[in-house]
């Protein structure tokens, strides 16, 4: 029992490596860095306006920032809220007001289409050809602006719970013991629980393949721990190789593209994890309508199937009808 658990999830993480590999994810982490540092920006403007709603914009700004600098760092946190300060609507009236949320929520899903092109090319899947490239553009950047706004939603929540928990200790400090070292443990767990909600968003939403949450929450999970352990490291590198006055004025634009590339590398290996995840379940991988598999995928998929027993095959068979009949629900063709 405890050997077939070893081999199961040993198997999982070697063919997440490989595949990892495979799939150039350092090329596409540095494509992902790159767009980031326009997109940033935009896309704390939105979550600040989301979160604002409820706690005011100057507490929501503040949240937030200090979210960064705990994660990226004093210098990288000062760029960014530099350039948040420079993006900002300045000019009042209707048409300035639309042009300038336009612009945002354009620079906002920049990063989250090419988020959306790397996670398709580590699941094996590539838009499905056709001649209104416009609509489908369209399409993208609602669903980009979708998890843009699901973030700061997701953020909200968590500075409630955050704020909830705190209150909640601080009310029961003379009952129980070790109230720092509980306050500090139920943080982690808060802030744990938002990376998961967050990386189990993108992994559900983004890419063009039919997914539960069941499907992504593990690979959430393990990208998770992976991401709250790798930042840490991020910072510690960070702060001990002096990139910032190596670069001397443009040093924190080059902390933010390396903290950004870390992570992404990161992100991309949640997103392998989970695929192998899924295919070491016996779990047909299916695209949704707007999207195909590429060959080398069909031909892997079919490499699975029939190495199943004549039970596990109808099992397999069965959920991809369902799977696919979902997705003709959901394109409206049944």
């Amino acid at each position: 029992m405890i050997k077939d658990f070893v081999v199961f999830w040993w198997s999982v993480l070697r063919d997440s490596v490989q595949l990892w590999l495979e799939r150039n994810a350092f090329s596409y982490a540095g494509s992902l860095a790159f767009y980031t540092l326009f997109s940033l920006a935009p896309t704390v403007i939105i979550a600040v306006t989301v979160i604002g709603f409820v706690l005011g914009e100057e507490a929501a700004q503040g949240q937030i920032f200090a979210q960064l600098q705990g994660a990226m760092g004093d210098g990288a946190a000062s760029a960014i809220q530099e350039a948040v300060n420079q993006s900002r609507i300045q000019e009042s009236g209707l048409m300035p007001t639309l042009m300038g949320f336009a612009a945002l929520a354009l620079g906002a899903t920049t990063v989250f289409g090419q988020m959306q092109f790397s996670l398709n090319t580590i699941w094996g899947v590539r838009p499905r050809p056709t001649s209104n490239s416009i609509l489908r553009l369209i399409k993208s950047r609602l669903m980009s602006l979708t998890v843009v706004l699901a973030i700061g939603f997701i953020l909200l929540v968590s500075l409630g719970l955050g704020i909830f928990v705190r209150a909640a200790l601080k009310a029961a400090h003379d009952m129980l013991p070790f109230v720092g070292l509980l306050t500090q443990g139920a943080e982690f767990l808060v802030s744990l629980a938002v990376v998961v909600a967050l990386f189990a968003t993108i992994f559900r939403v983004l890419p063009d393949v039919v997914l539960s949450w069941r499907d992504v929450i593990v690979g959430a999970v393990v990208t998770a721990l992976l991401f709250s352990l790798g930042r840490s490291v991020i910072a510690m590198y960070l702060a001990y190789t002096a990139t910032a006055s190596t670069y001397g004025a443009a040093g924190s634009v080059v902390m933010v593209l390396l903290w950004v590339y870390y992570s992404s590398l990161i992100l991309l290996f949640g997103a392998a994890f989970t695929k192998c995840h899924l295919v070491a379940r016996h779990k047909p991988l299916i695209p949704r309508n707007s999207a195909v598999l590429i060959k080398q995928e069909l031909f892997d998929q079919e490499s699975v199937r029939a190495q199943l027993s004549e039970d596990e095959r109808q099992r397999y068979d069965k959920e991809r009808q369902e799977k696919e009949h979902d997705v003709a629900v959901e394109e409206g063709r049944e």
